[in-house]
């Protein structure tokens, strides 16, 4: 029967990984893995992780999707916040936000 030497070091990997939320790459989790006293390179976390079945989750690029610096013509704010009105259907507003997802 053989034994794994990497076994205590790969649940430490996974405890590491549930702590950072899976932000930490190769060479963080090298890192507080010599803070914990034991000896192990980048690579070998790299191999570590690998074998544990964890991975970085990589963030997306910030990307400019609105172009408000525009010649073209704007819609006139014709209520300008004054949402009292007389009569029914005079007046019809609606919110196009986008809600925010929890983290």
């Amino acid at each position: 029967m053989k034994i794994d030497k990497d076994f205590g070091l790969l649940s430490e990997v996974r405890q590491i990984h549930g702590e950072t939320r899976g932000s930490y790459g190769s060479r963080r989790t090298s890192e507080r893995l010599r803070l914990q006293g034991h000896h192990v390179g980048r690579y070998r976390a790299r191999s570590l992780m690998r074998k544990a079945g964890v991975s970085v989750k990589h963030c997306k690029k910030f990307r400019i999707t609105t172009d408000s610096k525009h010649n073209l013509p704007v819609a006139p704010n014709l209520l300008d916040r004054n949402f009292q009105v007389d009569q029914p259907d005079t007046v019809w507003c609606s919110d196009i936000s986008v809600p925010q997802q929890a983290a």
